[in-house]
C-alpha cells in the first residue's frame, strides 16, 4: 500500500465443463477492493497517521486471502449471518486503569465467509456507548479534574479469524475451536459531556483550543477514525447449522480524542465566549468541586496512549450448508 497501484482485476469466468470453482469470491473481491482504495486513493494515509498499521492489516488480508485461494478446490465453502450482544467499554485519559466501572450496552449484525476449516473472513456492524465520569473514580486528580464524556460508537470492520483447531460444523468431533483474529475498523463517534442538566456536543466547543488553531497550535479532530480490532473467543456449534460464540476485542484506535480530552488546557483567549462561554466551562470544570486547576498549558489529558474501546458478548450465527458429492462409503458429507 506505500505505492498507488491500479484496481486488481476480477479472474475471468471459468469454461463451461472445468470441474475447479472461480477464485473471485467475497473473501477475493473484498481483499482487491481493500488494496485499491489504499493504493489508489493514497492521501488517507497521511489523514489518519497509520501507514505502518495499514500495511500490516493489508499482509494479514492477503495472507489469508492466498490460503483461501488454495483451499478452494478441495472443498466448498460456506457463508454465516449472525448478531451479537454484550457491552462496551472505553480505555483513555478519563480510564487510565483499565476500569469497567462505566461498562455500556453494545451490539451488532456480521457476516462471515468461512475458509475452510480453519480460518474465517468476517464483516460487521456495531454500535456502542463509551462513557466515563471522573468524579466516580477513586483517583484523587481525577476528582478534582472533574471531567465527564460520553459518545456513541458506530463501528465497520473487517477481520481475518484464525481457528487454533479444525472447526467442522458438521463433524461430531470437530465442533469447537477457540479463535483469535485481527484486521481494520472505521468508526463514528461524537463525544458529550453534560453541564446543568443538558448535553452538549463537545468538538464544536474546541474545549483545548481547536476553534483558534493559529493561537494555541491544536487542529480540531475528526469525528470518524481507524481502528485495529484484536479479538479472541471460544465458538462451537450445534444442530449443524447454527454456531454460538463468546468473543472479547479491544479497538486499538488512532485518535485520542474519543473522549475530548488529549493535551493541555488552552488559553480562554482561544475559546468561543471566553472564561464566560460554555467552552470555557465544559473545559475546566474542576471549579465545580474546588479550587480551579487548569491553567493555561497544564496537562488536561492523562494518557500517553491513543484511546480504545473495548467490545465483548456472545454472538449466535447461521451458517448456510451445501452438501457435497458422496463418498464412497455412500454417505454425504457436508462442509
Amino acid at each position: 500500500m506505500n505505492n498507488p497501484s491500479p484496481a486488481i482485476s476480477p479472474e475471468t469466468a471459468h469454461k463451461a465443463g472445468q470441474a475447479s470453482p472461480p477464485v473471485f469470491t467475497p473473501v477475493a473481491f473484498a481483499l482487491r477492493a481493500t488494496f485499491c482504495l489504499f493504493g489508489r486513493y493514497c492521501f488517507l494515509r497521511p489523514l489518519f497517521k497509520m501507514k505502518f498499521a495499514i500495511n500490516i492489516c493489508l499482509l494479514v488480508l492477503l495472507a489469508a486471502g492466498s490460503t483461501q485461494a488454495r483451499a478452494q478446490g478441495a472443498s466448498e465453502q460456506t457463508h454465516e449471518i449472525g448478531v451479537w450482544g454484550g457491552i462496551t467499554n472505553y480505555f483513555g485519559d478519563l480510564n487510565t486503569k483499565t476500569s469497567f466501572k462505566f461498562v455500556r450496552p453494545g451490539a451488532g449484525v456480521f457476516y462471515r465467509y468461512n475458509i475452510k476449516y480453519r480460518g474465517a473472513w468476517r464483516t460487521s456492524v456495531n454500535w456502542g456507548t463509551a462513557e466515563f465520569d471522573d468524579a466516580q473514580t477513586n483517583i484523587a486528580w481525577n476528582r478534582q479534574r472533574n471531567l465527564s464524556f460520553r459518545s456513541q460508537i458506530f463501528d465497520i470492520s473487517s477481520v481475518i479469524e484464525f481457528n487454533f483447531f479444525k472447526y467442522d460444523k458438521g463433524s461430531k468431533k470437530h465442533w469447537y475451536t477457540p479463535f483469535i483474529g485481527t484486521g481494520i475498523a472505521l468508526f463514528f463517534f461524537n463525544p458529550q459531556a453534560q453541564y446543568n442538566g443538558k448535553w452538549y456536543y463537545l468538538q464544536p466547543l474546541g474545549t483545548e483550543g481547536q476553534n483558534d488553531p493559529s493561537y494555541s497550535g491544536v487542529k480540531k479532530y475528526r469525528l470518524f477514525n481507524f481502528a485495529i480490532p484484536i479479538v479472541g473467543g471460544f465458538k462451537f456449534s450445534f444442530k449443524r447449522n447454527w454456531n454460538i460464540a463468546i468473543e472479547a476485542g479491544v479497538r486499538k484506535t488512532f485518535t485520542d480524542y474519543l473522549d475530548d480530552v488529549s493535551g493541555k488546557y488552552p488559553s480562554y483567549a482561544s475559546l468561543p465566549g471566553g472564561s464566560g462561554g460554555l467552552a470555557g466551562a465544559l473545559s475546566d470544570r474542576s471549579g465545580e468541586v474546588g479550587e480551579k486547576i487548569g491553567k493555561p498549558g497544564y496537562q488536561r489529558g492523562q494518557s500517553p496512549k491513543k484511546d480504545d474501546y473495548f467490545f465483548g458478548g456472545i454472538s449466535i450465527s447461521y451458517t448456510i450448508m451445501k452438501a457435497r458429492c458422496p463418498t464412497t462409503s455412500g454417505v454425504s458429507t457436508y462442509k
